[in-house]
Formats: C-alpha cells, sequence, structure tokens
C-alpha cells in the first residue's frame, strides 16, 4: 500500500467518523424534543436571514444556547439546546414581552454554532444608517460643497477610519449621490477590492479596500438589502431606501459569488438625478412634436427600444408625466418601480410570487385605465394582451430591447404576435441612446479632418430638409473633450438622448401587415426620409453637444 492510498482511507475514515458524530448530535437533539414534546429542526441547512442578528446580542446568544431562527412580523423561531435553562427561558420571556409570538424548537449544538457564524461578520446599525438609511439633507449638501469631483472623493474615502465599516457604507452611498454615479460596483480580486462607479455611463474606479474590511461592508449590505448572512454560493437580490429629507432614493442590489468572494452592484434610482421633462432629453423639435402629437391620441402603442441603460424607461416617464391629469387613470406594471410619479398608480412585477407580466398586466386592465405603461414586453402572452389593449381603447407604453427602431417589428413578430393585428396596434417606435456631453469648461473647437468631415458629410445624406444644420464647408468646426477637474479629466459632463422615430401611419401598416424584414423596414424608412439616430448624434456634434468620438462608441455608423 502506498502512503498516499493510505492518507486517502484516513481521511476519509476521518470524514466517516465525523459524519457519524454530527448525525448523532442530531438524533440525540431530536429524540430530546420527542421527550420533551417541542419541536425539532436541523439548523445546520436552515438559512438565517441578515435582519433577525440584530434581534439579539451575540454575547447573550451564546450564554443562554438560543439562536434567532425566523421571524415573520411578530412571529419568532428560537432555537436552544436545553428550553429549561434559566437563560433560555428569560430570553423567552424578554420576546413575548415585547409582542412576539415565540415558537421553539431543540436544536444540537453544531446547529447553534452554524446559525451563530454570521455574527463573526455582522456589524450592528450606528448612527445614520439602519434598514433604511436616513441622512441629514444637510450633510448631502455639506459633503457636495467638499466633493467637487472624483479626485477629492477618492482622497476623502482614504481618511475614513478602517474600524467603522458603517461609516465607509454611508461615505460610498452619499459620495455616489454626490457625484450623480448611477451604481456602485464592489469587485473582489486575490489581494484587494476595488470600489468603483458608473459615472455618465462610464465605469472609474475610486478606491482599493482591504479584503478583511470588505467582508464587514458586504455583509452590512445584505443587512440592509434583507439578504440572507450565510449564504455565499448563489445569487442574491435586495433592495433598500435611502432617505434624504423628504425624498426616498431607492437602492436596488445585486449580489454574485466570484472567484474571490461575492461581488456586489449597488444601482441608485435618485428621482432628482433624472428629468422628466420631454423638452429635457435631447428630442429635437419635429421629434418631440411627434411624439406630443401620438401621445395624445386615445389608444394604439408606443414602443421605445434599445439596450439596457439607454434611458428607454426615462422617456416613458416622460411621456406619463406629460399625460398625468386627474381626469384620465394611468397604470403602471413595472419590474421593478424605478421612480414614483405622482397621480399615476404603479404596481410591480413579483415573479417569485407568480405575479408576472401577463398576469399583472390582465389585472391591471381590469381597473379601468385610459393609460398602461408595461415596464417590458418578453414573452408571447404579455405581447398578445398588449396588443389587444391597444386595440381596444387604451394606450399603451412599453419597451423591447432591440438596437434600432425598425428592429421591433420582427422582434414582435418573433414574439408571436400576428402581423396584421401588430399593424393596427402600433402608433410609434422611438429607439435611444445615451451619449455624453462635452464639459463646457474644457471643450476644444477644431476643424476636422478631412476623413471627419467626408464621414459627417455621408452620414448626413438623406436627412429632411426640414431639419436644421450647419453649412458644411471649410469654415465648420466641431468640438472635442479635454479634461479638467470639473469633468474627472474625462472631457464629458452629463448625457443626452439620440433617437429615431419611425411612425405607423397608412404605407407603414400596410408593410407590417406582411410581417416584413428588418432591412425591408429600414429600407422602407430611409426611402421615407426619416432621421437616423446617427444622424442625429452627428447633429449634436456639429451643435457642441457631443464628440464624434463618442458617438462612434456609443452609436457606431
Amino acid at each position: 500500500m502506498t502512503l498516499a492510498s493510505s492518507n486517502s482511507k484516513t481521511k476519509s475514515l476521518q470524514e466517516k467518523l465525523i459524519r457519524l458524530k454530527y448525525q448523532g448530535e442530531e438524533e440525540r437533539a431530536k429524540n430530546l424534543a420527542n421527550k420533551l414534546g417541542f419541536s425539532y429542526l436541523d439548523l445546520t441547512v436552515s438559512p438565517i436571514r441578515a435582519e433577525i442578528l440584530s434581534l439579539l446580542n451575540e454575547a447573550k446568544a451564546k450564554k443562554a444556547k438560543v439562536a434567532i431562527i425566523q421571524k415573520r412580523e411578530k412571529q419568532l423561531w428560537l432555537g436552544t439546546l436545553d428550553p429549561s435553562n434559566p437563560l433560555a427561558k428569560r430570553i423567552f420571556e424578554e420576546f413575548e414581552k415585547k409582542g412576539y409570538q415565540i415558537k421553539v424548537f431543540i436544536v444540537s449544538l453544531r446547529g447553534l454554532e452554524k446559525a451563530w457564524a454570521p455574527y463573526k461578520d455582522f456589524v450592528p446599525p450606528s448612527g445614520g444608517i439602519t434598514g433604511k438609511i436616513e441622512i441629514d439633507i444637510e450633510k448631502i449638501k455639506q459633503f457636495q460643497k467638499e466633493i467637487k469631483n472624483l479626485e477629492i472623493f477618492k482622497q476623502k474615502i482614504i481618511e475614513v477610519p478602517a474600524i467603522d465599516p458603517s461609516k465607509l457604507v454611508e461615505l460610498t452611498i452619499v459620495g455616489a449621490l454626490a457625484t450623480d454615479s448611477s451604481d456602485i460596483h464592489l469587485e473582489p480580486k486575490e489581494e484587494k477590492v476595488t470600489l468603483r462607479y458608473r459615472i455618465d455611463g462610464v465605469l472609474h474606479d475610486v478606491a482599493f479596500l482591504f479584503p478583511n474590511i470588505y467582508k464587514y461592508i458586504l455583509s452590512r449590505i445584505k443587512l440592509l438589502s434583507e439578504m440572507q448572512l450565510n449564504i455565499y454560493d448563489i445569487p442574491q437580490d435586495g433592495r433598500f431606501t435611502i432617505k434624504i429629507g423628504q425624498n426616498d432614493i431607492e437602492v436596488r442590489v445585486s449580489v454574485v459569488p466570484g472567484a474571490y468572494g461575492e461581488n456586489i452592484v449597488m444601482r441608485v434610482l435618485n428621482p432628482q438625478a433624472i428629468k422628466l421633462n420631454l423638452e429635457d432629453l435631447g428630442l429635437r423639435k419635429s421629434s418631440l412634436e411627434i411624439i406630443e402629437r401620438e401621445i395624445e391620441k386615445p389608444h394604439g402603442m408606443i414602443l421605445t427600444t434599445g439596450p439596457t441603460g439607454s434611458g428607454k424607461t426615462t422617456t416613458l416617464y416622460a411621456c406619463l408625466k406629460k399625460l398625468a391629469d386627474p381626469t384620465i387613470k394611468i397604470i403602471t406594471l413595472e419590474d421593478p418601480i424605478e421612480y414614483h410619479l405622482g397621480n399615476i398608480a404603479q404596481t410591480q412585477v413579483e415573479e417569485k410570487r407568480g405575479y408576472t407580466f401577463s398576469k399583472g398586466l390582465r389585472a391591471i386592465l381590469r381597473q379601468d385605465p385610459d393609460v398602461v405603461l408595461v415596464g417590458e414586453i418578453r414573452d408571447r402572452d404579455t405581447a398578445e394582451t398588449a396588443l389587444q389593449a391597444s386595440l381596444t381603447g387604451h394606450l399603451v407604453f412599453s419597451t423591447l430591447h432591440t438596437n434600432d427602431a425598425a428592429g421591433a417589428v420582427p422582434r414582435f413578430t418573433e414574439l408571436g404576435a400576428k402581423a396584421p393585428i401588430l399593424a393596427s396596434a402600433l402608433t410609434l417606435i422611438i429607439a435611444q441612446r445615451l451619449v455624453r456631453k462635452i464639459c463646457l469648461k474644457c471643450k476644444v473647437a477644431f476643424s476636422p479632418s478631412a476623413k471627419q468631415f467626408t464621414q459627417i458629410k455621408k452620414a448626413l445624406e438623406g436627412l429632411p430638409q426640414e431639419i436644421e444644420r450647419p453649412a458644411l464647408n471649410q469654415n465648420l468646426k466641431i468640438h472635442k473633450a479635454k479634461g479638467c477637474l470639473q469633468c474627472n479629466q474625462t472631457g464629458y459632463k452629463g448625457r443626452i438622448g439620440v433617437f429615431e422615430i419611425i411612425i405607423v401611419e397608412d404605407e407603414m401598416e400596410k408593410l407590417i401587415s406582411v410581417s416584413p424584414s428588418h432591412a425591408q423596414i429600414l429600407a422602407f424608412t430611409q426611402k421615407q426620409g426619416s432621421m437616423t439616430m446617427y444622424q442625429d448624434a452627428v447633429l449634436k456634434v456639429l451643435e457642441g453637444i457631443t464628440a464624434l468620438e463618442e458617438v462612434e462608441r456609443i452609436v457606431g455608423q
């Protein structure tokens, strides 16, 4: 017998003995429960939710040999090694005095140790952070005065004492608000954890954190988001609220396992950061007039298309804001509700509970709405119900994930929509992207190269005559991004939409009714002289709003 095989057998025997020991512990706990008339629970396979740890002090729990297992409103499940233990009894009585209905389970010592394990990474709430973060509005204003750019914030976050992880979490969130970041990324690597902000659609490195500090930040964020602290190997989603004065800012949290630990992404849904007026989105006068005309119609379907993060929902919210009136009923079905709108009934999809887009849409149509927003059309059932709604006296708004406006029609037919019904229902398709605006403080004017001049001239061929444009001659100037402290050395500050629109009128309706391909729709719109997204973006280059490089990065040619 070789040494390796001998070691393998020894290890296998040890593992078997350990399993038998643990099985013996669980059996003894089960027998004690039967003897005393209590329920038994195996805590080694029961996940512990983060928010319940704050209900019982760690030292007190371990001394009494008690663990909180589950909390549902005023119902509390408690596990104990010995229900006759005076210290355990005292804890039960304390919870009953607080109005809890308790149920006691007998568990094994190993089970208790598994339930106590999350305490090591648990940072109890301190000061400004609780399940709902409340931040003094004056604190935000002061922070915005101090943090004039990302470089200053980078220095500020380094100065935070490592002994106070909860303060670091708070500062990270406040920093995101102060720098108008849409997302916060925490990404563990082998020796460090990278903190990054997404500003104007682009990620920026902010700081590098030590792994031993990050574990506290992770548990803190899980606690806020009501995730399970002792689950590390599966993705979890959650959300929490930041309260600043009278305003609530929602934060959507995603945690996924990675090679060096769990990665966190927090989407900051700040209602102050988005523009909800159609006039502010970057629409040209002609496009704005078309949208304002079409949304006044009593029925039909209006779609926005584009990839994730292209501003589709913001455009639809701006349309709803324009329509909001006490004389009409507007209902939304979203996943999730991103921004709260006044005078509008907003509802949310709950996939885990079976409340899907298709079921939710049928339900809200029974509420007698005039206008309906469906967050996204993903399946055949939702597509058919939405189309029928638009044909039966409702104005329906929704989104699709397609690259351009022409792609919406074949995408709908792929979902099973019948072409004649689609042709009758559709009234307007809006495709869009978001391009960064050149920083006004540091932008530089220059004469385009011969190649750039040819590129611009070619892009504007076929542009409708009624759309204004500067003269394309040797005096033409465009701008490029330089970079300064105000724009975090990027050369860009803020974003604006670029759009293309397809109006479904008589000729287009006839074309859609025979299930045209993407290429056929494109050819038809070009023949009609419709403005493309690329043309709209190039016009914004000529107007000094964005740079040609940014247009190529986001829209392409």
